[in-house]
Order: structure tokens, then sequence, then C-alpha cells
């Protein structure tokens, strides 16, 4: 009876554990969102800061925790911030995007590997079919497919390294499904790509750096706090 006690406390230890979880990154998703870093070509919109946690969601949360977390954040960011919903309510998307599949490349390994390339080509495919006159703005799209597929290699990866690679793969997954968007849904033409480019690149250089940074320092400062995301 003791033990069964003692058990049950531990999952309910670890069910508030994390629901907090869930709750902190939502809540830093919403925050971020009001702070604007890059102007969206092609639509009266911006893009905002919140791109530096949907990387850090990928790796510190389990992927159904970074499920629910980009949903909840971006669901409540989407109401609180409509001046970035560029996509209207697909727009909720992107961090669910960027934080599922980038979890699942760093802890599925194998799998989730295979998933994110496997998304990250149809989303190049995507754009190729209507926009191939001007192919080189997935060549970072390209780049993240050959990261993912790295993980199914049994070789080791020095922390930091892997790290970044991660999050560089999570920030393209995000931008991946923008780009299926802005092509499918606004119908953006490729002649305005070639403006967009440099924007995404500087984009997607703040938010796998920025990630990064944060991502050093709450796994140093908090270990034990995403211990069970880790194993």
């Amino acid at each position: 009876m003791k033990k069964l006690k003692e058990v049950e406390r531990d999952v309910a230890r670890g069910n508030a554990l994390r629901a907090s979880r869930i709750g902190i990154f939502a809540a830093l998703y919403l925050v971020t969102s009001l702070v604007p870093i890059s102007v969206f070509i092609g639509a009266p919109s911006f893009l905002a800061l919140n791109l530096i946690i949907t990387p850090v969601m990928a790796i510190l949360l389990t992927p159904l925790e970074a499920f629910f977390a980009s949903l909840f954040g971006g669901i409540i960011s989407f109401y609180a911030t409509p001046m970035q919903a560029m996509f209207g309510p697909y727009t909720i998307l992107l961090p669910v995007t960027g934080a599922t599949f980038g979890s699942l490349a760093f802890h599925k390994r194998k799998l989730g590997a295979l998933t994110v390339s496997i998304f990250l080509v149809v989303a190049i495919s995507a754009y190729l079919i209507k926009n191939y006159p001007f192919p080189y703005f997935v060549f970072p799209h390209a780049l993240a497919v050959s990261l993912a597929l790295m993980n199914t290699l049994k070789r080791m990866t020095p922390f930091t390294a892997k790290i970044i690679m991660y999050t560089y793969v999570s920030t393209m997954a995000e931008q991946g499904m923008m780009m299926i968007l802005a092509v499918h849904l606004l119908g953006l033409p490729w002649q305005i790509f070639p403006a967009i480019l440099p924007l995404m690149v500087y984009e997607r250089i703040v938010g796998t750096i920025g990630s990064s940074l944060i991502i050093f320092a709450l796994a140093k400062t908090m270990p034990k706090y995403f211990i069970e995301a880790w194993v």
C-alpha cells in the first residue's frame, strides 16, 4: 500500500511538472510575440521574437509537451497579437510545426529524423511546384534535411553542436510551414522570394543562435526541471 501511494505521488508530481513546463513555455511564446524583429513581405504583418522560443520548446520538452505548449502559445498569441497573424488562424501551425517536428527530431532519433525530413521535403516540393524559377530559396531547408538525417548515423556529436544543429532543424521546420502557406495560401509569386531570402536567413540565424543560448543557460541552471525530456 505504501509503495502504491508513492507511485501515485510520483505520477501526480510528474503530471504537475509537465503541466508547468507546458504553461511556462506557452507564456514565453506569448510574451516574445509582442517583440517584432522583422517584416513579412507579402502581407501587412511582422515576425516576432517568439521564433527563438519554438526551438527551445523542441529541445527542452518532450514531443507531446512541445505540441501542447506551442499549440496553446500559438492560439493565445493569435488573439493577443493579431498584427502578426499573416496567415490568419493558420498562423498557429507555425510554432506547432517547428516545436513538434523539432522535438521529434531531437528526442526520437531515427523516427524523428525521418518524420521531419519527410515534412521538409514536402515543403520544398510544395515551393518548387509553383516557384521553380527561383530554387535557391529552399537551400536552407535542404541543409536542414541533411542535418536531420545525420541523427540516424551512430556517431558521437558534441553537445554544443547537437543543440545548434537541432535548433536549426526546428526553426527551419517552422519556416517550411510558413513557406507552404506563403506559396499556396497567399499565392506569393516567385519574383518576391529573392527579396524574402535575406530576411529569412536573418530570421533563422536569430532563431538558431537565440534559442541555443537560452537552452545552454537553462540546461546548466535547471537541469532537473528538464531531466524527463532529456532521457
